[in-house]
């Protein structure tokens, strides 16, 4: 049993390494966003969360592209004080500034609306086919999905996919759906 401390130290280098090559990379994004289109709760959803994400993760344009063409809203995360956060929608006039974490939020003014997804994209570290992930650490993504259940999936780059060898906290949310190539 691993901590998972550890295991976020193993899975960053991991997609480190794939990120060295992009081809592979790509065609892995490439083939979990057409399994996420082809799902029933990405068909049935109007509202999706996504986070924007970062050179080691799962490039997330390439989905808000997808989503945006499929007539549906994007949502990003802002984080918050006492680590919570609330989804605004990203348009083509969304001002973005890098959060706390290093990832790109939006900026809010007085006329930002907040808005609650009926899709979450869950990103994350590692992921295990039952649902279980170890996310990068902030406990962010269960404290809002306890708040506010809705339909889950994350999609899994082969680096991340692994049993869950690491311990359950009786916080932890498990994920509807783990998509994997």
């Amino acid at each position: 049993m691993r901590t998972k401390k550890q295991i976020r130290q193993q899975q960053i280098a991991a997609l480190q390494t794939l990120a060295q090559t992009p081809a592979l990379k790509h065609a892995q994004e490439a083939q979990l966003l057409e399994l996420l289109m082809a799902t029933e709760v990405f068909q049935k959803a109007t509202i999706i969360g996504v986070t924007l994400s970062q050179p080691i993760e799962m490039a997330t344009q390439p989905i808000i592209d997808a989503i945006r063409l499929a007539g549906k809203e994007v949502v990003v995360p802002k984080t918050l004080p006492e680590r919570q956060m609330a989804f605004y929608p990203l348009t083509a006039t969304t001002e973005l500034t890098t959060g706390s974490y290093g990832a790109l939020e939006p900026v809010v003014t007085a006329g930002s609306q907040v808005l609650i997804p009926d899709l979450m994209i869950v990103p994350g570290l590692a992921f295990s086919p039952e649902g279980w992930r170890v996310g990068f650490g902030g406990g962010y993504y269960d404290r809002y999905l306890a708040k506010y259940p809705m339909p889950t999936v994350a999609l899994a780059l082969k680096p991340q996919q692994r049993s869950a060898d690491w311990a359950i906290d009786e916080f932890d949310i498990q994920l509807d759906q783990v998509l994997q190539v």
